[in-house]
């Protein structure tokens, strides 16, 4: 029952905002909410126009993608690419069609290229989609390499309580080498789960970047003691690799005086700091 309301939260907690990873749309309605593929295929059968602006063939492509027509959206956004080249958008959106299609190879040449024509796309994030194509790559070829590899290159020990062995990862990017800290990854990874929940159901590296949010999350404290509990608990249900770790991490924040007394710290501090330096 626990994992089912976490994963309620989950979905709430993910779609709270209007910033979208690896789909891009122009329509502001249409990038408020992520689309069922039963929406996407009834608007499809509806569509009475012919898109043709770079606009409403981007959009159009894009309700492919979630009707999982991934063959026709790769043909749309290459006509795109023909007549408009160069666009960052159209770019992200090629190489998540390409993902969904299976073909890896392809999908990290058109996110490369996003990064390369905006490096701020998707709010600089997109390191980790490429960093989740290089494991599916590593899985392909090692059905057991999730088992001891971390996607993004974090360590938090193996004990209940999750300790930051490494803090910074460094990245190679098209724009050279980056660095990123604990804060950075969270926030980046927040963005890229937002969307990707929508296509997966039972995924050990999705579940591995989850459950790294929940111990960034235990070891910074900086939301709510439910966070990481619900982040946790969506890891599990996604199949992380190591369930019984899962579980003592989510009995460590539900029991420790000394968690929740670093919770009600931080709550203080926040409420102070608002009190006396709001004006």
């Amino acid at each position: 029952m626990k994992i089912k309301y976490s994963l309620i939260f989950c979905i709430i907690y993910f779609c709270s905002t209007t910033i979208y990873a690896c789909i891009n749309t122009y329509d502001f309605t249409f990038s408020q909410g992520i689309m069922s593929q039963s929406d996407a295929e009834y608007h499809l059968k509806n569509y009475n126009t012919k898109p043709e602006t770079l606009e409403e063939l981007n959009d159009y492509g894009v309700m492919l993608i979630y009707a999982r027509r991934f063959s026709e959206a790769i043909t749309v956004f290459k006509s795109i690419e023909k007549q408009h080249p160069g666009l960052a958008k159209t770019a992200a959106n090629l190489g998540t069609a390409y993902e969904l299609m299976g073909q890896l190879e392809h999908a990290k040449y058109w996110i490369n290229q996003g990064i390369l024509r905006d490096p701020q796309i998707h709010e600089g994030s997109e390191w980790i989609h490429v960093k989740i194509l290089d494991a599916q790559m590593q899985q392909q070829k090692n059905i057991n390499w999730i088992k001891t590899n971390d996607v993004l290159g974090l360590n938090f020990g193996t004990q209940k309580k999750p300790k930051a062995q490494i803090e910074m990862v460094h990245i190679s990017t098209p724009h050279g080498t980056k660095f990123y800290d604990l804060d950075q990854i969270f926030t980046h990874g927040e963005i890229q789960m937002k969307q990707r929940l929508a296509f997966v159901k039972q995924d050990p590296i999705t579940a591995q970047i989850m459950f790294n949010l929940g111990n960034i999350e235990v070891v910074q404290i900086k939301r709510d003691a439910e966070v990481p509990i619900f982040l946790y608990s969506s890891a599990k249900h996604l199949q992380f690799i190591d369930q019984k770790l899962i579980d003592q991490r989510i009995a460590y924040v539900e029991k420790s005086k000394w968690f929740h007394f670093q919770q009600w710290f931080f709550s203080f501090r926040n409420f102070v700091n608002s009190y006396f330096f709001s004006t």
